[in-house]
């Protein structure tokens, strides 16, 4: 990993915290050019794939490392999205880029979180939270992720044969909702998002420990490439207050 400036060690540890607005994280990059869509729009967080086999926006270690050096140079703050679970191979992948937040996919242990955040002191991790069927399959061990040491949780949808992440289907927000009090770490929404949909997580949005979303989908036009368009609405009914209301 490379090391962060002052400056964006701070931006770095207030998009950790809660109670700033909503973050906006779009996950799936593979071009350079749909950066500029995301910093125009003042995205947060860009999710960019590594270690996540037959994934449609799965990156090579180069060109991961090339995109997520264009992503901090725009000061959009880069996430290794990975099902890997081997701390070496992800320390290896972070190597000489200013990358620091690393989104866990998949089922690893509380164990193997705390071996991720042992890669360095300035690791952060989000681990994803599946909902199947009406319930959290992760529920019981949110306790101790939190205690290995994630940072952020994310809540997201696995189908019902088994397909995990991006899937575009819609986050059920009456089961997230008695999840919250089991949470003493930010979250993140994920699954369906849009910006038609936001009114149905409105009390998961109130909630004090709500961090924002993260769009891939929805993000895309009828091609599957990034729009501009579909990202400025999404972040303009998330953020604007009077849309809101």
């Amino acid at each position: 990993m490379a090391l962060l400036s002052e400056s964006h060690q701070g931006q770095d540890r207030q998009l950790a915290e809660a109670g700033h607005g909503t973050r906006v994280k779009v996950c799936g990059i593979v071009d350079p050019a749909e950066l500029d869509a995301l910093s125009a729009h003042r995205v947060d967080f860009v999710g960019l794939w590594w270690g996540v086999p037959g994934g449609p926006h799965d990156l090579d270690r180069d060109r991961w490392r090339a995109l997520a050096q264009s992503a901090a140079a725009k000061r959009l703050a880069p996430v290794l999205v990975t099902f890997a679970k081997d701390a070496d191979e992800l320390r290896a992948t972070l190597e000489g880029v200013p990358v620091h937040w690393i989104q866990l996919h998949g089922y690893p242990t509380p164990g193997t979180v705390r071996k991720v955040k042992a890669i360095g002191e300035d690791v952060r991790v989000i681990k994803v939270l599946h909902v199947r069927g009406g319930e959290c399959v992760e529920a019981s061990l949110i306790g101790s992720y939190e205690k290995a040491g994630v940072d952020v949780f994310l809540f997201d949808v696995v189908t019902e044969d088994g397909r995990v992440g991006s899937t575009g289907q819609a986050l059920d927000p009456a089961v997230v909702a008695p999840l919250l009090e089991k949470l003493t770490r930010p979250f993140l929404l994920a699954g369906g998002i849009s910006e038609a949909n936001r009114a149905n997580y409105a009390s998961l949005a109130a909630h004090p420990l709500f961090l924002g979303i993260d769009v891939d989908t929805n993000a895309r036009d009828a091609n599957g490439a990034i729009s501009a368009g579909h990202i400025g609405a999404i972040t303009h009914a998330w953020r604007d207050e009077r849309a809101n209301g």
